[in-house]
């Protein structure tokens, strides 16, 4: 039903929306830190996004393949144009910590995996799963990467004691 090209539209513009996302709250962030946090992640949505764009698929559809295509590329598109799943620019404009910032990565993150796994149930081609595996793989990354960071906050806070804070 659907095809790579479509998969691809559709990662292209969820890391879209979520650089989008993360920009807004970098303008709206009280801290400093937790800003320049934020507009790395941006930084990082928009990087996946034109890793995306490089993914090209082999064939070329039939009329009838090209006709439902569109069909499929439309529905998809508008399930996911403006969708942030659990990203929320006013949440993460109010983050107070560290902590918090990285748990709603995670989470957007974790959202956007499932949303992918979910559109591989709708694959047809071997090559577009695979590929499409290879960007849930990329997801993956990004949560081990937002959890590697927590783990790293979490050292350096239990580093100092009450009384040096």
């Amino acid at each position: 039903m659907f095809t790579l090209m479509d998969v691809r539209n559709i990662a292209v513009q969820i890391e879209q929306n979520g650089e989008e996302t993360y920009r807004r709250a970098a303008g709206q962030a009280r801290d400093p830190e937790l800003a320049r946090i934020l507009s790395w992640m941006a930084d990082e949505e928009k990087n996946h996004g034109v890793l995306f764009t490089t993914i090209i698929p082999d064939r070329t559809p039939t009329t009838e393949q090209a006709e439902l295509e569109a069909m499929g590329r439309s529905l998809l598109q508008d399930i996911v144009r403006n969708q942030t799943f659990s990203l929320e620019q006013q949440r993460l404009g109010k983050a107070t910590s560290l902590e918090d910032l990285l748990l709603q990565s995670i989470e957007f993150e974790t959202d956007t995996i499932g949303f992918y796994e979910f559109l591989a149930g709708f694959l047809d081609d071997p090559e577009a799963i695979i590929q499409l595996n290879g960007i849930i793989e990329q997801e993956r990354g990004h949560v081990r990467q937002f959890e590697q960071m927590r783990i790293e906050a979490k050292r350096r806070s239990a580093a100092f004691s009450p009384d040096e804070r």
